[in-house]
């Protein structure tokens, strides 16, 4: 069963979102969508899993039983592998629990802020990225296990971190544009949601050369301020859109759930200014110096 949040959420965007508030077909031109393309989510041996919808997913990783569990060797310690069965089929997931808040020193001031790194933030980034129609963050819940709550996210089987193709000299995309477009996409996404963590081991690279965003514990941070405002250059036309025109209450429905208040207030500030910051240098430079359309996947192996 589909929980009434995402129902609702998935009525309102279609999954392929316009405006929030004008809820319409789309004409033609906006019927592509960023979401990637090609890519098939399969199970622990391989084998296209039964459904590929997210909702779908979403509710198999909430409920389905954990058959086995072990604690992973590579990103955040605390990381836990699982494996899920749903009627015979074998799911690999990883479940975050960390959760954990510090002080740290910022600015000339050396003011004091508050910092919490927490399981939480991965799944408010994926309602997040579903709500703007990115699409790159894959299928993430809550969900108790045992004595913890944490997220839930289903494992990408087939896909490369991004530091070892370059370790390995394997970074090759057959479209250099559209590997910048989609780092592009990945900027101004990281800059809504004061994502300070991001690097190369939390870009996972599939067989089409879609980039995709994992690892959120450390994003939603207390700050007004655009990360990497520098480096905020163009951004994707219909994310531009659905940044600009989804409405502000929407956007604190979605996030009640897993922020705080002052951090749901700071990241409709950041949102803010990030369409300050894009309407300047499209009236500026112009709408095509600034906007792109995503171009398609070409059907390249990051193996070679």
């Amino acid at each position: 069963m589909i929980s009434t949040r995402l129902a609702r959420r998935l009525l309102t965007t279609g999954l392929v979102l316009t405006c929030l508030g004008t809820v319409e077909s789309p004409p033609a031109s906006a019927q592509t969508t960023l979401y990637p393309t090609g890519y098939v989510y399969r199970d622990v041996n391989g084998d296209p899993l039964p459904f590929q919808d997210h909702p779908t997913i979403v509710d198999v990783l909430r409920t389905a039983p954990i058959v086995d569990q072990e604690l992973m060797n590579r990103g955040v310690a605390g990381n836990i592998e699982l494996i899920l069965e749903h009627h015979g089929t074998r799911i690999r997931a990883v479940l975050r629990v960390i959760d954990k808040e510090e002080r740290e020193k910022t600015g000339s001031k050396s003011i004091i802020l508050k910092f919490r790194d927490s399981y939480i933030y991965e799944a408010a980034a994926y309602e997040l990225d579903m709500m703007l129609g990115i699409g790159r963050i894959p299928p993430t819940t809550v969900r108790r296990v045992g004595d913890h709550e944490g997220t839930v996210q289903i494992w990408m089987e087939g896909v490369t971190p991004e530091d070892i193709l370059v370790d390995e000299d394997r970074l090759h995309p057959p479209n250099v544009e559209r590997y910048k477009q989609q780092k592009a996409i990945m900027r101004v996404f990281d800059a809504l949601i004061a994502n300070t963590d991001r690097n190369q081991g939390n870009l996972l690279i599939d067989d089409h050369w879609n980039i995709w965003f994992i690892d959120h514990t450390r994003a939603f941070r207390q700050t007004s301020t655009l990360l990497g405002r520098d480096t905020l250059d163009t951004c994707e036309r219909r994310l531009w859109t659905i940044l600009s025109s989804t409405d502000r209450q929407a956007i604190r429905e979605l996030m009640e759930p897993y922020l705080k208040s002052a951090e749901i207030k700071k990241l409709l500030r950041r949102r803010d200014k990030l369409i300050e910051h894009f309407q300047e240098r499209i009236d500026k430079l112009g709408e095509d110096a600034v906007l792109f359309d995503l171009l398609p996947p070409e059907d390249a192996s990051s193996e070679d």
